[in-house]
């Protein structure tokens, strides 16, 4: 739950291609986990489980072997000490296969786990958008390339299988030999009164006892370079790339326990902010951008699909972290370098498609702060202007929204997110696109909330592409690709038939 927000976006180094092809080589799925929740879910439970037992049940059977080999090891060169060499001459043949073993179990497992995870998360995606896999008459050819999945990750379970098999095969084998061997020199050792037959008995005990020691040490080695394989997985999940524990680090670093009275901050800055995805270093999202935002003050940021809106959000939020630049606070405070539970309280964002939690609309509204009391919830409700639907469905604010809120309407989900940020009284709101998926009560619940911000001194953000909520504006940016090119009120930007926004929106004209 501590990993930035890029670790849940990327979508690993290898995918399945819509004719059910796997993209990416075979090193990659030894060593690249996708980060999907289906590939995460695998990880949380599969890699967990097997991880639990090299620390637990692996140790124990290793233990117990070692010990019956040290007491048989013992009684054997008591007994006999060339017989006891005899014995031993198979070890060397018995390691080697035993190294080879382990290096081919260790790469297939790999290759193996990294498939479950992909078919996890492959039918993970499905599942969710199911709608669009029906709506495509999609469902057979989806089941297909699931079976292609799981027959492929079955076909290396069974190479490992026989691997282990023929080495077992082949250690029972030497040790028989030896075995036998042990026998006929023991026996020419009785005939010549250098030992007694019980002696003998004894010392083929022995014998038997060191192979099944050695055999449970060969097969705990086994299953625990499949846990190695498992451990790597789970902590590449807790620690990341390089690159990224460098970043959290200093993060870690550099963020403070300084507490900011939200009162006092009268205005949130980007200043000259440039920003990359990790994923894409070599295209620029956002350059050199800075904007300033005041409380009371209503901003209005347009631009064309990609042009960096929703980034400059997520920026605003502490989702992302710049490459360079700064967010500055009015008294000069580093917004970046707060605590996280500082800066949600400064700054709050509706995206534009929000999600919701399958459980009650009074908790879901309550998640962003958990401490609100029924009163300050309604009146968050009330500020959304949720008492419209809320009225007409049964259980008001006990409804339980459904899994990411499948039971309610777009409009209505936004109209909750709104309220839940709301909640948590923030400084400066960000409504990314919140007309896209609203009726038209909605479109008025937009006009009341930044009314409400004007009212309640709390500067707003407002993401749009409706000519109608730019009136609503103290000053209009226009992005395209990646910066401000034009700012300005909206009165005089509409007024220059040769401005950024009339291109951008040719109906002001």
């Amino acid at each position: 739950m501590s990993r930035d927000l890029e670790f849940f976006q990327s979508s690993g180094r290898h995918a399945i291609g819509s004719d059910g092809s796997i993209k990416g080589d075979g090193k990659e799925l030894q060593s690249s986990p996708t980060t999907s929740p289906g590939a995460i879910g695998t990880v949380l439970s599969e890699d967990i489980s097997k991880v639990a037992e090299v620390v637990t049940t692996i140790p124990t059977n290793i233990v117990r072997s070692a010990c019956s080999v040290t007491f048989a090891t013992a009684n054997m060169v008591t007994l006999n000490r060339s017989l006891f060499g005899l014995s031993l001459s198979i070890v060397p043949l018995i390691g080697s296969a035993a190294v080879v073993l382990n290096k081919f179990v260790k790469k297939v497992t790999a290759r193996q786990a990294n498939l479950k995870a992909l078919a996890a998360s492959f039918a993970d995606e499905r599942i969710v958008h199911i709608a669009t896999v029906k709506a495509s008459c999609r469902e057979e050819d989806e089941v297909a390339r699931y079976g292609e999945l799981q027959a492929e990750i079955s076909r290396l379970g069974r190479s490992v299988s026989m691997a282990k098999g023929a080495f077992m095969g082949f250690m029972f084998a030497s040790a028989s030999g030896a075995l036998y061997f042990v026998f006929r020199s023991g026996s020419r050792a009785v005939s010549e009164g250098r030992m007694t037959q019980g002696e003998l008995t004894s010392f083929a005990t022995k014998t038997f006892m060191l192979g099944l020691g050695t055999s449970g040490i060969m097969r705990a080695s086994g299953e625990f370079v499949q846990g190695f394989v498992s451990a790597k997985r789970v902590y590449s999940l807790m620690d990341g790339s390089e690159n990224e524990k460098e970043s959290q680090d200093h993060k870690r670093a550099t963020k403070g326990t300084e507490e900011v009275d939200s009162t006092a901050v009268t205005s949130i800055a980007l200043n000259k902010v440039t920003f990359a995805y990790r994923s894409h270093p070599q295209r620029t999202v956002l350059q050199d951008v800075s904007l300033t935002i005041g409380r009371g003050k209503v901003v209005a940021l347009v631009g064309k699909n990609g042009s960096g809106k929703s980034t400059v959000a997520s920026i605003l939020s502490a989702l992302y972290q710049p490459q360079s630049g700064s967010v500055l606070l009015s008294d000069g405070t580093d917004y970046l370098s707060l605590s996280r539970r500082v800066q949600s309280t400064l700054v709050q964002a509706v995206p534009q498609h929000p999600a919701l939690f399958d459980m009650s609309i009074t908790d879901n509204v309550r998640y962003s702060n958990p401490q609100a009391t029924d009163v300050e919830v309604r009146a968050a409700l009330a500020a959304a202007k949720c008492d419209g639907f809320l009225s007409q469905i049964e259980g008001g604010g006990g409804y339980v929204a459904g899994r990411d809120g499948s039971r309610l309407s777009g409009g209505q989900r936004q109209r909750l997110a709104l309220a839940r940020a709301l909640l948590s009284d923030p400084c400066l709101l960000v409504l990314d696109e919140p007309t896209s998926s609203l009726d038209a009560e909605g479109e008025t619940a937009v006009a009341d909330a930044v009314r409400a911000c004007q009212d309640q001194g709390r500067g707003l953000l407002l993401i749009t592409h409706r000519a109608g909520n730019l009136e609503l504006s103290d000053e209009v940016l226009v992005m395209a690709e990646g910066r401000i090119v034009e700012r300005g009120p909206y009165k005089d930007l509409r007024g220059r038939k040769d401005s950024e926004l009339c291109a951008l929106m040719p109906d002001l004209l």
